[in-house]
């Protein structure tokens, strides 16, 4: 399995100084715990780092969680065990710490504080993330041709799948008919199944809708209608999105389309198809902090002629921290 890292945005916190046996309440930082040990060399200290998130829980297998850190300016790289901990070595002196998730993103810069010589100490950080831990659920991949052919589609999800049907091995190899069907190994499909758990991070300024649980079947009528999906991908993606979109009274709803799926995976195919068509819905049951997010465009039409590719898939965000 493949190894990937997970960047993560420490936010909002805030740090005042410590000195020995005066620990002071740090809002997402503090040292909890500071014992003498006099077989640490003299004039070093030892730092035990407690991380946690409530993304923790979900970060999907194959992943390291790195976190960047720096104490005085010396820069350097926090790689977490499977508790999310990582023990460090350092001088025994007035110390600053920094601690931050890759570019474009702002450091968190900590106040002074004073490690004591020949002492473990033991440090809780606790951090919201921008970042979200989705499950990227039923992208399907239809295609259409008017003519029989054979293809070949290999998909490359950012993480590991987590199902495919039929079973994914390098890449899906078949023939196509032009009623739609898909033929694999002497087996035939109405469209090819994957998906994955992934990370994500909410996008302003694409569109964004709020919906009422009322609206939101006409609402997919007219969106998907807009797009070009014809009645029978209209009534899949009807029937397995409505009902949880209007498990709530109003709903978030963002569409995802074309490029900004390849956050998700990439895709090719040979022959090359005249179009590649893509669209992944987002939703969240609606707070009034997402006020900001919502921008409403109607979906452009897909082009469908000729040999082409539909994809779609969706998420649900269940816990946005703006």
């Amino acid at each position: 399995m493949k190894t990937a890292c997970l960047f993560l945005l420490l936010i909002g916190l805030s740090f005042t100084t410590k000195a020995s046996h005066q620990i002071k309440s740090i809002q997402g930082f503090y040292i909890y715990k500071t014992t003498k040990n006099t077989t640490i060399k003299n004039g070093e200290a030892k730092l035990t780092l407690h991380f946690n998130s409530p993304n923790f829980s979900d970060i999907p297998a194959g992943y390291q969680t790195i976190i960047y850190y720096s104490v005085n300016e010396l820069v350097d790289t926090l790689v977490l065990n499977a508790s999310f901990t990582a023990t460090i070595q350092l001088p025994a002196k007035k110390t600053v710490f920094k601690f931050w998730p890759g570019p474009g993103y702002d450091e968190v810069i900590s106040d002074t504080l004073q490690i004591e010589n020949q002492t473990d100490n033991e440090a809780q950080v606790n951090f919201n993330s921008e970042y979200l831990i989705i499950e990227v659920d039923k992208p399907v991949i239809y295609l259409q041709s008017p003519v029989k052919l054979d293809f070949s589609i290999q998909v490359k999800p950012t993480t590991d799948f987590t199902f495919t049907y039929p079973v994914y091995k390098d890449q899906w190899k078949g023939t196509l008919y032009p009623t739609g069907e898909i033929e694999i190994n002497k087996q035939k499909y109405p469209y090819l199944f994957w998906d994955s758990k992934q990370v994500f991070s909410l996008k302003k300024y694409i569109n964004g809708y709020h919906v009422s649980k009322t609206e939101v079947i006409s609402f997919l009528e007219t969106q998907l209608s807009n797009a070009g999906l014809t009645s029978t991908e209209k009534t899949d993606f009807i029937t397995y999105w409505g009902p949880r979109l209007t498990q709530y009274e109003s709903v978030f709803i963002q569409f995802y389309l074309q490029e900004d799926c390849d956050q998700f995976a990439t895709i090719q195919c040979e022959p090359k198809p005249t179009a590649i068509n893509r669209l992944y819905i987002a939703f969240s049951e609606w707070n009034d902090k997402l006020d900001s997010y919502t921008r409403p465009i109607d979906l452009p039409a897909f082009k469908r002629d000729g040999f082409n590719l539909l994809e779609w898939g969706g998420f649900e965000l269940k816990s946005i921290e703006l």
